[in-house]
């Protein structure tokens, strides 16, 4: 997820923050999530020299990433702010916070992705275009993958709920609908941190 992790980012800035995006460094809390975009870059780069040892483990590794956004929300308390401003009730408050939307998200682009693959034998078919260029994706990148474990393969005219397959390649990696609603998720938790820690009281706070 390191993309959308920049992209939070980016969205900060472009929302005004400019520089004081990095004032979330100031806490401990992000260097886990930090970690784990690092270890996806080289995932990447295994993928692009045939290596895919850690397919074995690419379930848990996802299970990991997103339970470390706990830590955010559990620094800048991000279950107590609401994405509607004139909300004041507590329960309203839970219900419409960046958490409860994200965690949403994450259902139902979960469930999303479950429905493409019972409907395509338990795996999750893949149409790649941009991932033959960049040099990520080969003939036998499939075969491959299946030796470790990994759910994933081509797709065809056969394959059924296109729309709901990984149909979106960015070059790198190619997403569903599914997974860039789990991504909305990763979002909201980034950007609502930047904000909340740009606060003077938080932001005095440092590394404690």
């Amino acid at each position: 997820m390191t993309e959308t992790v920049i992209v939070s980012f980016l969205i900060a800035w472009f929302k005004g923050y400019k520089w004081k995006v990095f004032n979330l460094f100031k806490h401990w809390s992000i260097y886990p999530i930090i970690l784990t975009c690092i270890l996806h870059i080289y995932f990447i780069y295994s993928v692009i020299n045939n290596e895919y040892w850690f397919l074995e483990y690419a379930n848990y590794i996802k299970i990991i990433s997103l339970l470390l956004y706990l830590l955010l929300i559990w620094k800048y308390k991000l279950i107590d702010i609401s994405l509607c401003k004139k909300i004041n009730k507590p329960i309203l408050i839970w219900l419409t916070s960046p958490v409860a939307i994200g965690g949403l998200c994450v259902v139902i682009g979960s469930k999303l992705n479950q429905i493409a693959m019972f409907y395509n034998n338990q795996k999750m078919p893949v149409f790649i275009s941009n991932s033959w260029a960049t040099g990520y994706a080969k003939t036998d990148i499939f075969i491959n993958a299946l030796k470790y474990g990994d759910f994933h393969i081509m797709g065809n005219e056969f394959t059924k709920l296109i729309p709901l397959c990984d149909t979106w390649d960015f070059g790198y990696c190619s997403m569903s609908i599914g997974d860039l609603l789990i991504r909305t998720f990763v979002v909201l938790i980034i950007y609502f941190s930047i904000k909340e820690c740009n606060k003077s009281k938080i932001n005095v706070d440092n590394f404690s």
